[in-house]
């Protein structure tokens, strides 16, 4: 079972599901050999309310009823809306989603987000969060409450048994820094997606952390993120525990009560 542990929905112009580039996903995944996809639905810009992460979810749910057998389902919120912990409560017992996506708004070590992992690890769900380290000031400008590997470890260092997540190593930024700092943290897992695609990337990853904290991800880039894999110097066995075991036994800890 080959699992995208990081990819996404979007909307279309009316605001429902885009269901073309639903499907167009689950075609390709079919070229690429990627059986299942976990998918979240973001905005990327602005504040985020709970009528928008709601709507969002809501997305994911149908994308999922469409998709039943391919799709599995991150709750998307604000951590910082009182209505975060329902929202996530609703999507994760009653509508079967697999985990808590969070993504710019607080940093993971912070105050705010500190309900969301103490009921994700109560209920032995995955928080992939959104991370990395700009070397641009733009970027930095843009995203001021970005998580770094940092802000994972002090995360970690609190809730020892959350299974967090720091997403897309090839996300941009210096990710051989956050392989550095991501070695203090041995509960933290690391997913190999984004669009950047150095050379030796996830064999660094690898090398740092182990190979039963690397999780394979594409965030979209579907092509560029296999491609990263299969060109990895590491067994095959090594290699399906990346496509898919390693996050499979992530799924098998749930305890939703």
């Amino acid at each position: 079972m080959v699992i995208d542990c990081h990819m996404h929905v979007r909307a279309a112009k009316d605001g429902t599901l885009d269901t073309a580039y639903c499907d167009a996903t689950i075609e390709a995944g079919d070229l690429l050999g990627i059986d299942v996809f976990c998918v979240s639905d973001l905005q990327l810009t602005g504040p985020l309310t709970n009528a928008e992460f709601h709507a969002a979810n809501e997305r994911v749910k149908q994308a999922i009823a469409r998709h039943p057998k391919r799709y599995r389902g991150y709750c998307y919120v604000n951590p910082a809306d009182p209505k975060a912990l329902d929202e996530i409560r609703a999507r994760v017992r009653d509508d079967g989603f697999s985990g808590v996506k969070l993504y710019n708004q607080h940093t993971i070590d912070s105050d705010v987000v500190a309900p969301v992992l103490e009921l994700a690890t109560e209920w032995r769900i995955p928080v992939l969060m959104h991370g990395g380290r700009p070397n641009d000031p733009v970027t930095q400008q843009l995203q001021p409450n970005i998580s770094t590997a940092a802000h994972f470890v002090r995360a970690a260092e609190r809730f020892p048994k959350a299974l967090l997540i720091e997403a897309h190593i090839g996300g941009g930024g210096d990710w051989e820094w956050a392989l550095k700092h991501l070695r203090e943290a041995p509960t933290v897992f690391l997913d190999t997606s984004g669009s950047v695609i150095d050379e030796w990337m996830v064999d660094k990853a690898i090398d740092a952390l182990g190979v039963d904290r690397i999780l394979f991800g594409t965030d979209m880039t579907m092509e560029g993120g296999v491609g990263k894999i299969l060109d990895a110097n590491f067994t095959d066995e090594q290699r399906a525990r990346v496509l898919g075991g390693n996050f499979q036994k992530i799924l098998d800890k749930r305890n939703v009560s």
